[in-house]
């Protein structure tokens, strides 16, 4: 994920809706992880998201 991207919503980061698109329903695969900051002395928290397979890309898989 870049810093120009809005961040993830709930349901993005609850692997409820695709990372890609945040549309909710349809296929939804592993597209592996995003992380969120926790605090200036915390370690990020990762996220294990999903993706609709036609939203990513070969070299993403």
């Amino acid at each position: 994920m870049t810093t120009h991207q809005q961040p993830p919503t709930r349901a993005q980061l609850q692997a409820k809706a695709c990372i890609c698109c945040g549309r909710e329903g349809g296929e939804l695969v592993p597209a592996g992880h995003v992380y969120t900051p926790t605090g200036e002395t915390s370690a990020p928290l990762g996220w294990a998201v999903v993706a609709h397979p036609d939203c990513t890309s070969p070299e993403d898989q």
